[in-house]
């Protein structure tokens, strides 16, 4: 798709790839860490955690020197602890994997170690997709090394297109203006051309096709401006005409009936998504310009937890030697919707049939790629997510509910 080639942004959503593909493996009642094993926590949530489980059980049965404990816990939980562990520097995990918009917020609370150990390994920026290798530095310094990238992209039913906007997808994109052609055409039928299931991603996607900027000229986030209020108009007048599937709905159970056409989603959901019975496609999220593609997504990150116990050098180096092995052997993760942060499993041939991977698939894309570790995002979203609905449907006034919004991550940003 020549259309690749044009500029994609890429966004971490929240915790959006550990939200969906958080990793899971021997749970145990210790989180402690020991002499002889790396210990990494995940925060725990998502169908297709046993994927990740599976790498993790295979990078031991290599028999390293030092085999990989992996604790898991809920996200609050996970949070929680880390805070408590990470600020008195004892039983702390070696490693964390966390959202790639959480390493600046660790780092600056003091919580994490530099990976200083990489030269001469081969874990380098040219070995990664260069927006995640970013994503994980902090004043020029690597706090992070790349995992997975979970994205937050556009399921289709190929069958109703065809019926209701025929030609609509010939260039593989959604425009906002063909959502909207296609409600029209549709609700007769009592069928629906948009769905909005998780609301700060598409407020994410929509804000930056826009042209929204995260930061003010005081260098602070900024979200209460014009560009934030048309979003939610644009979400307004979807939802005010009848195309957009009203609140409270199951995207995918009404995607899987042939009750709605595009499912804004994440790749995570492919396995929901191959239950369907019609043709159906995956592409892009809706696009405000389509010769300006601008595409959210989220790298994640493995850091290192301060301890007041110096590690071993050998135990830094199996660190190493874990993320080394990872660059070639993500498959498993990766089926269940995201794509790869290295360069090596970009060029799997297994990884090229599976669908995500157009967003990837072109150089180009992938050096335009970039993920924002705006801080304060995350409480901007979580707010997004709790009072969305509100300013869709008019029962809270856009501007001022953005100002409130503002207040909020300005505060927990302090």
């Amino acid at each position: 798709m020549n259309k690749l080639t044009k500029a994609l942004t890429v966004i971490t959503a929240g915790a959006m790839c550990m939200a969906a593909l958080t990793a899971c493996g021997s749970k145990s009642n210790s989180g402690n860490a020991t002499s002889d094993e790396i210990l990494l926590w995940s925060q725990t949530t998502g169908p297709d955690a046993e994927n990740a489980k599976k790498t993790f059980d295979a990078y031991n049965a290599t028999d390293p020197k030092y085999k990989v404990k992996l604790v898991t816990m809920k996200k609050d939980t996970f949070n929680a602890k880390l805070a408590t562990a990470g600020r008195s520097g004892k039983d702390v995990p070696d490693l964390a994997w966390v959202a790639s918009e959480e390493v600046p917020t660790w780092q600056s609370q003091g919580l994490l170690n530099e990976w200083s150990n990489l030269d001469g390994s081969k874990v380098t920026e040219d070995a990664y997709v260069p927006s995640a290798w970013e994503a994980g530095q902090v004043d020029g310094k690597q706090y992070g090394v790349p995992g997975i990238m979970g994205t937050w992209v556009m399921y289709y039913n190929k069958d109703l297109v065809d019926k209701y906007v025929p030609g609509a997808m010939d260039d593989g994109i959604a425009s906002f203006d063909e959502i909207e052609k296609a409600g029209a055409a549709a609700k007769g039928d009592g069928i629906y051309s948009y769905a909005n299931s998780w609301m700060f991603q598409n407020y994410d996607n929509l804000y930056l096709q826009m042209g929204g900027k995260w930061l003010g000229d005081s260098g602070k986030i900024s979200v209460n401006n014009e560009t934030s209020k048309k979003v939610f108009e644009e979400f307004a007048k979807l939802n005010k005409d009848g195309y957009m599937l009203p609140q409270g709905q199951d995207a995918t159970k009404n995607f899987l009936n042939g009750k709605l056409i595009f499912m804004p989603e994440g790749t995570w959901s492919l396995s929901n998504v191959k239950k369907a019975t019609f043709n159906w496609g995956e592409t892009f999220v809706p696009q405000w310009d389509p010769s300006n593609i601008i595409q959210c997504s989220g790298a994640d990150q493995f850091v290192i937890i301060r301890s007041k116990t110096e590690r071993p050098k050998e135990k830094l180096d199996g660190m190493v030697d874990l993320m080394t092995w990872l660059q070639s052997n993500q498959l498993e993760m990766l089926k269940s919707g995201a794509n790869p942060s290295s360069v090596a499993m970009l060029k799997n041939e297994e990884y090229a049939k599976i669908p995500q991977a157009f967003l990837l698939k072109d150089e180009k894309a992938r050096d335009a790629v970039n993920v924002i570790t705006t801080p304060g995002l995350s409480y901007v979203n979580s707010e997004i997510d709790t009072r969305g609905w509100d300013m869709i449907q008019g029962k809270a006034d856009i501007t001022q509910t953005m100002n409130e919004i503002q207040q909020v991550a300005e505060q927990k940003t302090k």
